[in-house]
């Protein structure tokens, strides 16, 4: 079944299929890929798979930079569904370092014969060639694709070891469900600097010491690094746009209401909670920084609910 089309890194993309199943990705118009698509789309969500349709980025600004944004926002690796034609634009978002941005690839094709481009074979996944009109009879092209997706991206429970594929790992500490917060200072110049995060924690009462985690990659890093004080603001259920708008390049304290306390760090207003810090150590843990600050001012909402985050999406929370 069909449902309203979601927004992920900044495109707007078709579901189909129950969220929660493995995702697979299809890229430019389904009549495309298919001889018939509703059928092959029906058979992948019967088959346990959440089909989403991303419009072509062969003839976009950026393609490559479009692509590799909506990989990196879906909260599992998908596998991965285009035309011969769009690879141009697929082949350079895949072929990245680090953690791998999909499970396998499967080029829709007109003829069983057609050999995939010497691109495909250096991203070091499983790829596949789709025949889309090579004569099979009903059913026989989505069983074949039913069948590679179970070989090469498996419903089942799936498994990190030390060494193996990074991706796996961080799909596995997205089912820890965690709040929203944004995180903020003033840079050296006094202005406003802040962005989402979902890495936070308490560490201690006495003395009262909180956590928040950096990517070293983060464009802000030098700015908390060299702070002495940052603040954070835990987000409720109304503010997920807030959060959208942190996470985000450009002004992100446009139209967002906010106050400053003793240090000047900003304070968004109306926030589930807000921590003022003092910046206590900066711990050097992998490929992120340990910001650890002793809290000198706290206020709390104690009628409001969290804005929560689990597995790549937002969620609220359920009573029974």
């Amino acid at each position: 079944m069909t449902q309203s089309p979601p927004r992920i890194g900044g495109q707007d993309v078709e579901s189909w299929g129950d969220p929660d199943d493995p995702i697979v990705l299809l890229i430019g118009r389904p009549a495309a890929l298919f001889g018939d698509w509703r059928r092959s789309v029906r058979a992948l969500t019967e088959a346990g798979r959440h089909v989403l349709i991303a419009p072509a980025f062969d003839g976009a600004d950026d393609p490559t930079g479009r692509l590799r944004r909506l990989l990196t926002d879906l909260p599992s690796r998908p596998a991965l569904i285009c035309a011969g034609d769009s690879l141009p634009a697929v082949i350079p978002a895949l072929q990245v370092t680090g953690a791998a941005l999909a499970s396998c690839l499967v080029i829709s094709a007109s003829d069983a014969a057609v050999q995939p481009p010497p691109g495909p074979a250096a991203l070091d996944l499983p790829v596949w060639v789709m025949a889309r009109d090579d004569g099979a009879g009903p059913g026989e092209v989505e069983d074949a694709l039913i069948g590679f997706l179970e070989r090469h991206a498996p419903r089942e429970a799936l498994h990190y070891h030390a060494g193996s594929d990074p991706r796996t790992l961080r799909d596995a500490l997205g089912c820890f469900a965690t709040g929203v917060t944004v995180v903020t200072t003033l840079d050296e110049a006094g202005q406003p600097i802040g962005l989402t995060a979902n890495s936070f924690s308490s560490v201690s009462l006495d003395p009262p010491l909180i956590l928040f985690c950096l990517a070293r990659s983060s464009a802000n890093v030098e700015r908390f690094r060299q702070a002495a004080h940052f603040a954070i603001n835990v987000l409720h259920i109304g503010q997920q746009p807030t959060s959208g708008a942190f996470a985000r390049p450009g002004d992100r304290f446009q139209d967002v209401a906010w106050e400053a306390w003793d240090t000047g760090a900003p304070i968004l207003s109306g926030a589930l909670a807000s921590f003022e810090c003092a910046t206590d150590q900066i711990v050097e843990a992998g490929d992120h920084l340990v910001f650890i600050g002793r809290v000198t001012r706290a206020r709390f909402e104690p009628r409001r609910d969290p804005l929560l985050y689990f597995r790549g999406k937002y969620r609220r929370l359920h009573f029974s």
